[in-house]
């Protein structure tokens, strides 16, 4: 259900996030943790071979990317696979959540790929189905939920300004910003009173326009 500008800020409960959080595998081959996610009551689980295009339509409305660093990246011709479109994807969209996992042990050059480096978790294909859970409710809450959302909001203001307001005083902004006809840049800046406000409006939009 979305949320309309006369209505508080959202605070979603996890059946709530698992509604409306869009997951995309990326993977070559049949991979049976998917079915498992899907039964779990996430509702939105997309699986691709390959990526097309880094502007496709899964890419760009995921929130949360599995990405095998293996046999994927082939249709864009990258010389690294799943790592160089770990890269890419995160090169024009830094906000999504990219999970890297693999099958194989990838040695050293691998380890100190760029793309691993991007990745905000890496995990063993083989890994038990709890450990690709955990990882769904970790960064699914930090975009949707109301105290994960306000805790980067504060992570960000200590990193520009040297302090923040107040949790309160956070909520009161985001009341206000919810208000707006559009979430921009300049809204956010008006504020929150920042120079940078690009990371900081970017979390605000996923968060508040997450229905």
């Amino acid at each position: 259900m979305c949320f309309t500008k006369k209505r508080r800020i959202p605070q979603r409960t996890l059946d709530e996030i698992k509604n409306i959080c869009n997951i995309v595998f990326v993977d070559d081959k049949s991979f049976s943790i998917i079915d498992i996610i899907k039964d779990c009551g996430w509702r939105n689980v997309q699986k691709l071979k390959d990526v097309d295009s880094i502007d496709q339509k899964e890419i760009r409305e995921a929130h949360i990317i599995f990405m095998d660093i293996q046999g994927v990246g082939k249709k864009l011709k990258l010389r690294d696979e799943g790592l160089g479109l770990i890269v890419a994807i995160k090169t024009k969209y830094p906000s999504k959540k990219i999970i890297a996992y693999s099958a194989e042990d990838q040695g050293q050059v691998a380890a100190f790929h760029q793309g691993l480096e991007l990745a905000d978790s890496r995990l063993s294909k083989n890994a038990d189905s709890y450990e690709f859970q955990f990882r769904l409710e970790k960064f699914s809450k930090q975009i949707f939920s109301l105290e994960e959302c306000i805790e980067r909001i504060k992570n960000i203001l200590i990193g520009e300004l040297g302090f923040s307001p107040q949790t309160e005083e956070i909520i009161k902004k985001l009341e206000k910003i919810n208000k707006s006809d559009a979430i921009s840049i300049d809204v956010v800046t008006k504020y929150f009173n920042i120079q940078n406000a690009a990371n900081l409006t970017t979390i605000i939009q996923l968060f508040l326009k997450g229905c």
